[in-house]
């Protein structure tokens, strides 16, 4: 059993705040996995701790929390009869995908990942002092 504060150390995280923040996104499907300890402090077990990281990576990989915790959930709510949207577009995408959702993220971080590349060798053209300009020009590379 892991201690929020451990959480935050084993996730990356800066504040236990966010720790807290991730728990909370995805709480629907830690809650067999979580317990109170002494003091009515959170503790969350390695099978939470595993939910916990896969949203972090999602996170990382350019979703919001708020996207990974509704991949997470879609992941391991399988069980529940689906919901389809009343919205044309939506409803005619998802009937014409073949595949699982699982698939279907895969195919979207696949999607991510060749846009982050895309953007990569787009901005790395030209001589290393045009190469130098645009790169202080373009500070949000960091965030890929």
């Amino acid at each position: 059993m892991k201690t929020v504060r451990q959480l935050k150390n084993i996730l990356n995280l800066n504040t236990i705040h966010q720790a807290r923040n991730r728990i909370k996104a995805v709480k629907e499907i830690l809650d067999p996995y979580i317990k109170r300890g002494e003091n009515n402090e959170i503790l969350v077990a390695d099978e939470g701790v595993s939910i916990l990281t896969k949203l972090q990576d999602l996170y990382e990989s350019g979703l919001l929390l708020s996207e990974a915790a509704e991949v997470i959930r879609s992941e391991y709510s399988s069980n529940e009869p689906t919901k389809y949207d009343t919205d044309s577009y939506t409803t005619t995408l998802s009937q014409s995908k073949p595949g699982s959702r699982s698939q279907l993220v895969d195919i979207l971080l696949n999607e991510i990942k060749f846009q982050r590349d895309l953007i990569r060798s787009l901005s790395g053209e030209g001589t290393k002092s045009e190469q130098k300009a645009k790169k202080e020009e373009l500070w949000w590379l960091e965030w890929l």
